[in-house]
């Protein structure tokens, strides 16, 4: 029978984990589906377990492969899938047994729509801690209000999403090789402009397993600077795509104008090793690229230092710094002679 729904998991050296995966997987209550394993050239005993439960249910075929990234690994359960719908899990997170029931409930034969659940972030393996995403009520939205939920932090992921497989193969929407960071929202960007609506489904479906929690969570990223950039303008793409109008483009500004900003303070943590002046230039070339001063031209800085924001308008990162080093020691000198007072 030919399965409704194909499942791509990209398999990489979890064999801690890829157990609860695939179990996971096995339980759904929605049973048509077939699980494509894609063993990225893994060293450790991940392909073997694989294998073993290929052994064991029918619906499960596992793909061997040269180590070639994760989007190559995405792109090759694309081709092979035999379903009309593509759903995505990462080896190691696990889903909930209405994962699959959720999403394909929300499909209709005459309209184009992605349906979007709620996640489960674990930060603490041991612990257990949890972040709840998800969705009050079921809403069905344009596309052009799509931004709303990417900035809940619910739509740039893969996971708790249905995607047609007709329209991915029809219009050659691949996984940009090219890309290691934010590629999901990339793919998804492309995605939805061929799409009529998005359903938001108020279940939580998918946990999102941060496994290394050091590692994932207030990180310094060398790179940072590069993603923003790509995924601001990646999104600016978007929405000139699907002619969504200044509104739309004023709350994106917004929005990055304060990642950017974000991206300026990672540039001096303590973990970044390079000097003062590759620090200070860093952030004089992000000053002046053209993607923040498009931000700092429409974002609304209404409630921001009216002072902060003129010296950030005069594409100087040398003085803003200068300034920035002036409050400090102006704040320090202040609590000092407070603590001597109150002693």
């Amino acid at each position: 029978m030919k399965p409704i729904i194909s499942i791509i998991i990209p398999v990489y050296n979890v064999e801690k984990y890829i157990h609860r995966c695939i179990k996971s997987i096995l339980s759904q209550t929605f049973t048509n589906f077939e699980l494509l394993l894609i063993n990225d050239g893994s060293s450790d005993k991940s392909g073997n377990i694989c294998d073993d439960f290929a052994l064991e249910d029918s619906r499960i075929r596992v793909i061997h492969q040269k180590n070639g990234g994760v989007s190559r690994a995405r792109n090759k359960g694309i081709k092979l899938a035999q379903g009309d719908f593509l759903m995505f899990c990462d080896s190691d997170d696990y889903v909930e047994k209405n994962w699959c029931s959720q999403l394909i409930e929300e499909v209709k034969e005459d309209e184009r729509v992605l349906p979007v659940s709620g996640i489960r972030l674990i930060y603490n393996i041991k612990e257990k801690r949890e972040v709840i995403k998800t969705f009050s009520q079921k809403v069905k939205i344009g596309k052009d209000e799509y931004f709303e939920i990417y900035k809940k932090e619910l739509s740039g992921g893969l996971w708790c999403k249905l995607y047609d497989r007709h329209i991915i193969e029809e219009n050659s929407l691949y996984f940009d090789v090219n890309v290691s960071r934010a590629e999901d929202l990339l793919f998804n960007l492309k995605y939805i402009t061929y799409m009529d609506s998005i359903v938001t489904v108020p279940a939580i479906t998918y946990n999102y397993v941060h496994s290394n929690e050091n590692s994932l969570i207030n990180r310094y990223r060398i790179d940072l600077s590069d993603i923003n950039l790509m995924v601001y303008s990646a999104w600016k793409e978007y929405l000139n795509q699907i002619n969504a109008d200044r509104e739309k483009f004023e709350e994106l500004a917004t929005y990055f104008y304060f990642h950017f900003l974000g991206v300026l303070k990672n540039t001096f943590d303590e973990r970044n090793k390079d000097t003062l002046f590759r620090k200070l230039k860093q952030n004089h070339n992000i000053l002046n690229s053209k993607e923040f001063r498009e931000c700092l031209e429409l974002a609304d800085t209404s409630k921001e230092n009216a002072k902060y924001i003129n010296l950030l308008k005069r594409r100087n990162y040398y003085i803003v710094w200068f300034m920035e080093q002036a409050i400090r020691v102006k704040k320090k000198i202040a609590n000092k002679k407070y603590k001597n007072i109150s002693a």
